[in-house]
């Protein structure tokens, strides 16, 4: 991992098109070495969620391009290395497993973010209708004090439309994301077993993307 650092720190600072291909070579080496982490990590978590047995890393990894048509930052690339780990591949909205390589600013993450609204609404009355499920799991020590929630910059300062104003659990439904996080050092990255450690913080937030995917498969999510 430590080749992938050396490439997106030389990348932050020399982010445009001239550097970036006389360094093809240099990147095209630090993604070979992202995409056997990613398949290791995809095989640990599919021993818990078998609904990811079926990918392969390169149908999960983001591609380092970035689009800057409606961006007023119009560096080329971005400096990290990203990938969604969902039924489906790195397109899907289901609810899933995201990793996100970046020196000073690694981590993981489960859940789902940014869900299509037909999906939301799903969420959301899922838990208006059984609430006690929901929080069951998301205040399951294994879960509430090991991971950080997300989401909180972006909750509604309302309720959302067509639910009633005076349910019980009406901050949970202000969410938009649905998702909890951990963070790693950079050492912790470059450590020997840091991909089992990742399965196995991704294994316990397994209940999470369970329950999410469950309340949204009624719209027949695929």
């Amino acid at each position: 991992m430590k080749n992938i650092f050396l490439f997106l720190e030389d990348l932050s600072r020399n982010n445009n098109r001239d550097w970036f291909h006389d360094n093809k070579k240099t990147y095209q080496e630090a993604l070979g070495t992202f995409r056997e982490f990613m398949g290791t990590i995809l095989a640990g978590i599919s021993k818990t969620d078998p609904s990811v047995g079926g990918l392969e890393a390169k149908d999960t990894i983001f591609r380092i391009y970035k689009d800057i048509r409606f961006s007023k930052d119009k560096t080329p690339y971005k400096t990290h290395f990203g990938g969604w780990m969902a039924k489906g591949g790195r397109k899907s909205t289901d609810a899933g497993y995201y990793f996100h390589l970046e020196p000073g600013n690694s981590f993981m993450a489960a859940g789902v973010w940014m869900p299509p609204k037909e999906q939301l609404t799903l969420i959301r009355q899922e838990i208006m209708y059984n609430p006690s499920t929901y929080l069951s799991v998301i205040n399951d020590p294994a879960i509430s004090k090991v991971y950080e929630r997300g989401g909180k910059e972006d909750m509604l300062k309302k309720g959302p439309a067509g639910f009633p104003k005076d349910f019980e659990f009406m901050e949970e439904i202000k969410y938009k994301h649905y998702i909890f996080s951990k963070n790693y050092e950079n050492k912790d990255v470059i450590k020997a077993g840091f991909a089992e450690t990742v399965v196995n913080d991704y294994k316990g937030l397994y209940p999470l993307v369970d329950y999410l995917n469950h309340a949204m498969s009624f719209s027949g999510n695929e």
